[in-house]
């Protein structure tokens, strides 16, 4: 805005007054307004023309609806973008608890495999050593069938079979007394019952090793060829029968098995 000089008083207004606040003069004559109607020209504050008797207020009402659609518009975007940025944020939410969700059951199943190969390598260990104590009880016992069975068929005398061999004083007539005798024993069939309690052990632990994991397919393996020796073995303890050198024959090949079997499981032992 400036400041100009009055043309019929030379006193400083504004370059926008349409009169002179010192002295009334016009500076800005005001637009004549003609009818649209008829074309007549009409008095600045006319409502209606004098000559046809048309309305002239049909411009100011113009003027006012494209501003109404206007601001219309501005509130209709506003809006929407609140809408959208609502829209985003729980789109974010719902991708960030649905990733936190995938991880969370990354980490459960992670876990329980680590708490299941555990347990597994704790299995593993418990049944070979389980194998080994009780093949160490049935190669004793073995043993001691074999030189009672020896000793009643060829009368040898000993003290620790004579008992069996010679209860009355004298040697039995049939190798199968002696042996009746040892299966009789309080002491010897406390040990056979204990391999039979060893093999109910090994056997539900065996059941645990059933569809190993990954890493474990070839511990699984050798052990299970471990607990086919150890069957063997004890088997022949707690239920003789053949001859003689049958019977030794296949104690001392099942025993000598288990022992290389063994040996194959401990690479697979933790220290």
């Amino acid at each position: 805005m400036a400041m100009i000089g009055c043309p019929n008083c030379g006193e400083q207004v504004s370059d926008k007054a349409k009169k002179c606040v010192h002295c009334g003069a016009v500076l800005i004559p005001e637009e004549k307004r003609y009818c649209q109607e008829c074309g007549a020209e009409l008095e600045a504050d006319a409502d209606v023309c004098p000559k046809c008797g048309c309305p002239v207020d049909n411009a100011k009402e113009n003027e006012t609806v494209p501003q109404q659609v206007e601001v219309t518009g501005v509130k209709i975007a506003k809006k929407s973008k609140k809408i959208i940025a609502i829209a985003a944020v729980v789109v974010l939410i719902v991708a960030l608890i649905a990733v936190a969700v995938v991880q969370g059951q990354k980490k459960k199943e992670a876990e329980e495999a680590a708490k299941r190969i555990e347990e597994y390598s704790a299995n593993l260990e418990l049944v070979t050593y389980s194998m080994l104590s009780g093949a160490g009880d049935a190669e004793t016992c073995g043993n001691l069938i074999k030189k009672v069975w020896y000793n009643a068929i060829y009368e040898e005398r000993d003290d620790s079979t004579d008992k069996y061999t010679r209860p009355s004083g004298y040697f039995v007539s049939d190798f199968n007394d002696a042996l009746q005798n040892l299966y009789s024993d309080s002491s010897f069939s406390l040990q056979i019952s204990g391999i039979e309690d060893n093999q109910d052990t090994v056997n539900s632990l065996m059941k645990k090793l059933k569809n190993p994991p990954d890493e474990y397919e070839d511990a699984y393996e050798a052990v299970t060829e471990l607990y086919d020796a150890y069957l063997t073995l004890t088997n022949l303890v707690t239920d003789p029968s053949g001859s003689l050198q049958t019977f030794s024959s296949n104690f001392n090949d099942a025993d000598s098995e288990t022992v290389k079997c063994f040996n194959g499981v401990k690479m697979y032992l933790e220290d």
